[in-house]
């Protein structure tokens, strides 16, 4: 039987179109590799910032996409919202599409990824997966996301979750700034998060990384050597597209 083939929006809620179009590289490998079988189209919205640093940009920016895309919805099987915060648009978004129309977040999805490859017993030595974002502000902000995900008042007796790391530079800066800075903020980050040695899992904590793991992956090797090998590199776009597909299968929209 002919399986029909579902259409997943991957929605940047900031006004970047090259921060959209660098997602191109990511998607065409994800396909070459066979490991993705949904129609994927991108979106970018209209107007309002081109960086979202703060939860006053994320608001402004979901206002502008579900104003412009409201009436698009229909057309769509699944929704990734391709910024790496706790944004208000996915939660729009559930209550305006039918229960199995999936959306969710590239941040939602990174933890949910990394919770699905860390080991369950938490004495194992890589037990905990961390983030590497963008400005200052996503410290805390993130951090917050994560205990508000996992339902835990604090980090005390979390064993699964390392913490979060930041450049210093904004969404777009990772594509605008000298590409040695851009190098040199992403390695200290890197380097800083995995230097206890029990991260498993990193997570790039925004979707203009895409493209920078090489970066990443050369910090793991100077910082632990071999070692460096055993951790995971978790672009957020790449699990958000995996997860929805994964939830297109088991959960498919009803007709």
């Amino acid at each position: 039987m002919k399986m029909t083939s579902r259409k997943l929006l991957i929605i940047n809620p900031n006004s970047s179109k090259s921060m959209t179009e660098g997602l191109d590289p990511l998607l065409i490998d994800m396909n070459r590799q066979g490991s993705t079988s949904t129609e994927i189209h991108t979106y970018t919205a209209p107007s309002g910032p081109p960086s979202i640093n703060n939860e006053d940009d994320a608001r402004e920016t979901a206002g502008i996409v579900i104003k412009d895309i409201e009436s698009q919805l229909s057309q769509y099987d699944a929704f990734l919202v391709a910024c790496y915060s706790v944004h208000p648009l996915v939660g729009i978004l559930r209550a305006k599409v039918a229960p199995h129309v999936h959306v969710t977040g590239i941040f939602e999805a990174s933890i949910s990824t990394s919770l699905s490859l860390l080991p369950m017993e938490s004495e194992k030595k890589r037990s905990k997966f961390g983030i590497v974002s963008t400005g200052t502000y996503w410290e805390k902000a993130l951090s917050d996301g994560v205990k508000d995900f996992l339902q835990v008042d604090d980090f005390k007796n979390c064993r699964r979750f390392k913490g979060v790391e930041t450049t210093g530079l904004n969404a777009s800066e990772l594509h605008t700034a000298p590409p040695e800075l851009v190098r040199r903020k992403m390695m200290e980050a890197t380097k800083r998060l995995v230097k206890d040695r029990d991260v498993k899992i990193i997570c790039l904590g925004c979707a203009g990384m895409a493209g920078l793991d090489s970066i990443v992956r050369e910090a793991l090797t100077e910082e632990l050597g071999n070692d460096g090998r055993q951790v995971h590199i978790l672009d957020g776009v790449k699990a958000g597209v995996a997860l929805l597909e994964g939830l297109l299968r088991a959960l498919p929209p009803q007709e």
